[in-house]
């Protein structure tokens, strides 16, 4: 019942999953995402447990198949069991603040704890910036993953010459003299290293790189840290731009836990276990791309209490040794045959479910999540409108406030009660 190990023969007799086989199955978790689906039936809930985050999941479908929807609901269960957890979410398309599609929908703006417990990033309001006195030759490193040695020796030079400046002022060098110029300032001579590096620091573009000693990834960092679920809206931004957003929030953020565990231990105890949602997962997991900080997260992190959830229509563009470390599995309709058969030759418990996969509905899913569920769960996703109505308004306790006409008697008394001036 547990761990199935063999499919029925034909003519066997079989029987349909009833309720009390839901609650023999044990498949309710903290994060409920669904429920057990036996054909148009639903039977009782079921969900993911806190202890499944770090042992990292995907979410996988093609366009259309559910996967914001399903987004909407495992972030919300999240906020809902803040300060024991939070989120940090990367939108590419800006669509998990007010919800997909021309007509009114509903989104993260839309959850009762969204002034307390959410706090929301977007280019749009020019406060996503990162300045240039906070970039060190490490924080290149996650910047531009395909960076040399040569390179990073080089910006290492200028930044012990430089200062924190070092970056504007070697641009302005750069400008005026050339690579001699910075050359000189680094006593460095290969001329080919000292282009490459300048063409890449010449990239940052102003509006989101400015000359200044703010970055809002140290606010991500501290709101996390608080059990704030972080939304970034990334949507509207170069594609260049976008990468390298990502890579150095999340670098920030997971480096932070990790330097906690190595160095305050006490601290570290109270931190959040940690979600990071990240959508077009393939483009940062290809194995034909240079290695980013998600690979590294995917595959080191989870003794840290970070999990990476990467959602992807794509699923075989992701490496398999991160998509080997995917524990937690929540499978959509998906048509390509290429994906299909990487997700089932790659995925316990998937040997014969290619055609069930092929045919899922809009909403409908297989979940596996392990170690607790060792076995493809057929469920339908909670509707996130559904899930709002049911969860009602959030009462913060606050304490009533006065009458208005109270109030005004009580100032038409104060002002009864004042002398006249002189």
């Amino acid at each position: 019942m547990r761990s199935p190990t063999f499919n029925p023969n034909y003519k066997d007799k079989v029987y349909t999953t009833s309720e009390d086989d839901c609650n023999v199955l044990e498949l309710s978790g903290e994060l409920e995402t669904g429920y057990l689906r036996s054909g148009e039936q639903l039977l009782g809930s079921a969900g993911i447990n806190v202890e499944a985050l770090p042992l990292m999941m995907g979410m996988f479908g093609m366009t259309g198949s559910g996967k914001t929807n399903t987004e909407l609901i495992l972030n919300a269960q999240i906020i809902d069991n803040s300060p024991k957890t939070a989120a940090l979410i990367f939108d590419f398309a800006g669509q998990l603040l007010e919800g997909k599609g021309i007509k009114p929908q509903k989104g993260l703006k839309d959850h009762p704890l969204f002034h307390t417990k959410i706090q929301y990033y977007s280019s749009r309001d020019g406060k996503m910036i990162v300045g240039l006195y906070t970039i060190t030759p490490e924080r290149m490193l996650t910047l531009f993953p395909d960076i040399g040695v040569p390179q990073f020796r080089l910006a290492r030079k200028l930044h012990r010459k430089l200062g924190k400046n070092w970056i504007e002022e070697a641009r302005e060098l750069y400008a005026t003299e050339g690579h001699v110029g910075i050359g000189r300032a680094a006593d460095y001579k290969m001329k080919h290293v000292i282009e490459a590096l300048m063409f890449k620091l010449s990239s940052l573009s102003n509006d989101l790189f400015p000359a200044s000693d703010y970055s809002f990834v140290d606010n991500v960092t501290q709101k996390v840290c608080s059990g704030t679920t972080c939304l970034v809206d990334i949507s509207g931004m170069s594609s260049e731009d976008q990468d390298k957003i990502v890579c150095l929030t999340a670098s920030a953020v997971a480096r932070h836990y990790k330097r906690l565990w190595e160095e305050k231990y006490e601290d570290w105890e109270r931190l959040p276990t940690l979600l990071i949602t990240l959508e077009e997962a393939h483009e940062f997991l290809d194995p034909n791309k240079p290695r980013t900080i998600f690979s590294d997260i995917a595959l080191t992190y989870r003794k840290y209490r970070i999990g990476l959830n990467a959602v992807t229509p794509r699923l075989s563009r992701i490496t398999f040794d991160v998509f080997a470390e995917l524990w937690t599995k929540v499978i959509m309709k998906t048509e390509l045959r290429k994906d299909r058969i990487y997700l089932t030759e790659n995925t316990p418990y998937l040997e014969y479910s290619d055609t069930e996969i092929k045919m899922l509905d809009v909403g409908e899913a297989l979940l596996i999540s392990e170690p607790k569920i060792k076995f493809a769960v057929p469920i339908k996703v909670t509707h996130y409108p559904t899930y709002l109505d049911k969860r009602g308004k959030q009462d913060y306790e606050l304490p009533q406030s006065q009458v208005l006409s109270s109030m005004e008697e009580r100032l038409n008394k104060l002002n009864a009660q004042k002398k006249p001036s002189l």
